[in-house]
């Protein structure tokens, strides 16, 4: 066989024929190329622990009440371990925690104020009446409240939309994120005209705080009640009912922000929060955000008419009423027109009428 010699433009033009085509070839096999295989991630050593130490979150003041929540027939067995599972569910996200059970004789608010003292942060496990006086102990200070609810009614957390389910409580608490609740003050004004009086704005440092209402009439009456059935038992309560339900009627003078009301109301209750007392939701639309108390009135309403919507919107049901009229307001005077009518704040006896309430926006900083 003779090989034909190819003309010089002819080899010419197929080298670079055979150059674009393999160029061709070649770009074509790196784009069809399978990328390099990706190393795979370490695998997580057994016993390693889920998180590291947060070097940036204070340390935490882990306050719980045994008590709280207690019912009868409960496992005392599971109560006994619930401290160190909390303690447990704080640390192993890797907060610092020093864990504190709570005693007959300890004081929530003092353990409070003196960890913000230190720098800490402090948790509460518990129901109201162990929240309020830490929360209240806070007050303005740089320390973070964060709250596990494990009461009966827990208003303040549930008010505050933290979750009542412990577990996401706990969780709310290892993210982090805060936020400011508002606070209420409340105390007892000099008799006298006090309606005609300017209405103080500033609380006095004797005044009482609080996060779920202040009530004046039957409902700090009705307080009373329950604080006699727990001491002397039903029937005692029963008599103190009955008396308060006969007691004489009297009018009532308000001062809502400057402008003056007049009313017969055998109660007025200021909602800093959209619970209070036995879960009542009075004011549901009450926001612990927002700058304002909810000045709850009830127009042509007597006495028991008053104690059954009392009645049925306990334990947070909600149910419209149109006779029950709320106003917003920053500051509030209530007084008695003919008598002195008993006063409240969470649940605590303040005296009696007439008092000035007050609100303090965005005074208490909460994990929520």
């Amino acid at each position: 066989m003779v090989r034909r010699a190819l003309h010089p433009q002819a080899r010419a033009q197929r080298s670079r024929t055979s150059s674009r085509w393999s160029a061709v070839m070649g770009a074509s096999r790196r784009i069809e190329r399978p990328p390099r295989r990706q190393r795979s991630p370490r695998r997580q050593r057994r016993g390693f622990p889920t998180r590291m130490r947060d070097e940036g979150r204070r340390p935490i003041l882990l306050l719980v009440n045994p008590a709280a929540g207690r019912k009868p027939g409960g496992s005392r067995a599971e109560e006994a371990r619930r401290p160190a599972q909390l303690f447990e569910a704080l640390a192993k996200n890797g907060l610092e925690v020093e864990l504190r059970e709570l005693v007959e004789d300890d004081d929530a608010g003092q353990l409070a104020m003196g960890a913000a003292e230190e720098g800490r942060d402090v948790v509460v496990a518990g129901g109201d009446g162990t929240v309020g006086p830490a929360a209240a102990a806070l007050l303005g200070s740089a320390a973070t409240l964060g709250i596990v609810p494990l009461g009966t009614f827990n208003n303040i957390a549930r008010g505050a939309g933290i979750p009542t389910d412990r577990e996401q409580a706990l969780g709310t608490i290892v993210r982090g994120r805060a936020t400011a609740i508002d606070a209420g003050s409340a105390w007892h004004i000099a008799p006298g005209d006090s309606a005609a009086q300017p209405t103080p704005v500033d609380p006095p440092p004797e005044a009482a705080t609080f996060f779920e209402a202040a009530g004046i009439g039957l409902d700090a009456a009705g307080f009373g009640v329950a604080e006699v059935g727990d001491r002397l038992g039903w029937l005692p309560a029963a008599r103190a009912a009955w008396r308060t339900i006969r007691r004489r009627k009297t009018p009532l003078w308000l001062v809502v922000d400057g402008t003056r009301y007049r009313t017969a109301s055998p109660a007025v209750t200021v909602c800093n929060g959209p619970f209070h007392g036995f879960g009542f939701a009075l004011a549901p639309e009450a926001d612990p955000a927002d700058g304002l108390l909810d000045v709850v009135v009830f127009v042509r309403m007597g006495r028991l008419q008053v104690l059954r919507h009392f009645l049925r919107v306990a334990r947070g049901r909600q149910v419209r009423e149109p006779r029950v009229r709320t106003l917003r307001a920053r500051h509030v005077m209530v007084g008695g027109l003919r008598h002195t009518l008993p006063a409240h704040a969470d649940g605590r006896s303040i005296g009696a009428t007439p008092v000035a309430v007050t609100v303090r926006p965005g005074a208490l900083r909460i994990f929520a």
